[in-house]
């Protein structure tokens, strides 16, 4: 997938703006947009989808109410996770989801939260991350990381940040705690 920028303008519509393109109004008939953020949403965070699809059911099985659903479960998606405007990174790098904290009313209140805005992932590593996190569970430091592997310091603490980040650490020794929680 395209790097993509989304942000939600005052009046509530939103925006995405892809790598050398202008920004455009993010519709229903924006199918290459959001059926590709679909995907990543429904293998990535199944309970994120299962909680977006009972809140925007498809009214019928026709291909339009499909496609209706379909866009307002994305949207809303977007609108929990992306909705700010900054231009450090974009939301979505190679089919890699950096989420904001996205400023909303109902935070610490919304039955939602921990579910489709920050959503619980399905830890989808890379494999030179996958290498980094195992040297690093291994008790290695980030510079050993980088002399067993070859790699500068500097990529290795950015791979053990990115890591930090998808298993929604709050720094990097808890990375250690998070997967063997998870028996990764």
């Amino acid at each position: 997938m395209e790097n993509i920028e989304f942000r939600v303008s005052p009046d509530g519509n939103v925006y995405y703006k892809k790598s050398g393109e202008e920004e455009k109004r993010l519709t229903r008939f924006c199918a290459a947009v959001y059926t590709n953020l679909m995907d990543l949403i429904m293998s990535r965070f199944p309970g994120a989808w299962a909680r977006l699809s009972l809140l925007y059911p498809a009214q019928n099985k026709t291909k339009v109410a499909v496609d209706i659903a379909s866009y307002k479960r994305v949207e809303r998606f977007i609108r929990c996770n992306f909705g700010e405007h900054d231009l450090l990174t974009s939301d979505i790098e190679k089919d890699i989801l950096n989420f904001e904290e996205v400023r909303c009313p109902l935070r610490g209140i919304c039955n939602d939260e921990n579910i489709i805005c920050k959503p619980q992932t399905l830890f989808r590593l890379s494999p030179a991350e996958r290498e980094v996190v195992k040297l690093y569970l291994h008790g290695y430091t980030f510079k050993e990381i980088s002399e067993k592997l070859d790699k500068s310091p500097s990529t290795v603490k950015v791979q053990l940040s990115r890591i930090k980040r998808k298993v929604g650490a709050r720094n990097c020794r808890e990375i250690i705690k998070v997967m063997r929680i998870h028996n990764l």
